[in-house]
């Protein structure tokens, strides 16, 4: 082993034995305003979907993920899939985003996979760039009854108002070579510990959202929340997840474009060969 192999290997043993607290990789929360929607964080719209909208996306699913359960493994296949653009930007969706952020709300990003996402406690807010701040908002879109043992979203009603965790100061503490496009998995490691630390402090109020079909769920980027491990590992979670910002929020992507539905939608470019080889 060469003197700068032992180096390297050194500066990772240094960086793995750092200790974080939650205070080093947050700030206060923005003061209480009309931004936080309400007291919980979250938006819940019964039977919201019509079957009809609901059918069409699920046949067009069926058709390209018969046998992938994870749906399209890249976060944009709105950009290449008209029924997916159009099934995110359902207009009285658009409408009800744009009530809770105070202006149009553009999708870019979709999750389609039909199992848990198991993606531990995280708050979006610190996927974006400090500019974006309460322009942002996801939604979760249950296909079916979901059952308890699937996986099911879960949060924590009030933690919007808890301490935010930033981007600069999360990809600071991560590794150089875990600053990749799949950092947010990366940076589990060190968050997941501080996170239920801070659940369990403060109560454990943790809330399982089983939804009916139809219904709709809209998360504030500020809330605590996780897709839980699934009791019955590989058991059908069929649901859909898109996350949108404010389409003044996003110097740092296109500039948003209208679809003929009436809803909004960011064109966002990757490389597809990093997601499907």
């Amino acid at each position: 082993m060469d003197h700068a192999q032992r180096s390297r290997l050194h500066s990772i043993s240094m960086v793995r034995s750092v200790s974080f607290t939650l205070e080093d990789l947050t700030v206060p929360a923005p003061p209480p305003s009309a931004a936080d929607w309400n007291a919980d964080g979250v938006v819940i719209a019964k039977s919201f979907m019509p079957e009809k909208v609901m059918r069409r996306y699920e046949k067009y699913w069926l058709k390209h993920n018969k046998d992938r359960p994870g749906g399209w493994h890249d976060p944009v296949p709105y950009m290449r899939h008209k029924e997916v653009l159009n099934f995110f930007s359902y207009r009285p969706l658009a409408e009800l985003l744009e009530s809770l952020i105070g202006e149009p709300a553009g999708v870019h990003l979709n999750l389609t996979g039909w199992r848990s996402t198991e993606r531990d406690w995280h708050q979006d807010s610190y996927l974006n760039p400090e500019h974006v701040g309460d322009f942002y908002a996801a939604a979760w879109i249950a296909l079916d009854d979901i059952s308890p043992d699937s996986g099911p979203f879960q949060y924590v009603p009030g933690s919007h108002r808890w301490r935010q965790v930033t981007r600069e100061k999360i990809l600071s503490a991560l590794e150089p070579h875990e600053r990749d496009h799949i950092w947010t998995k990366h940076s589990e490691r060190i968050l997941t510990p501080l996170f239920e630390a801070e659940i369990a402090q403060r109560g454990n109020n943790v809330v399982t959202h089983t939804p009916s079909r139809g219904d709709v769920l809209i998360w504030h980027g500020r809330l605590m929340h996780r897709g839980s491990l699934p009791r019955v590992p590989g058991m059908e979670r069929r649901s859909a997840i898109a996350h949108y910002s404010g389409i003044n929020h996003r110097p740092d992507m296109p500039a948003a474009r209208r679809t003929k539905k009436g809803g909004w939608y960011f064109p966002v470019e990757i490389d597809l060969k990093t997601f499907y080889g």
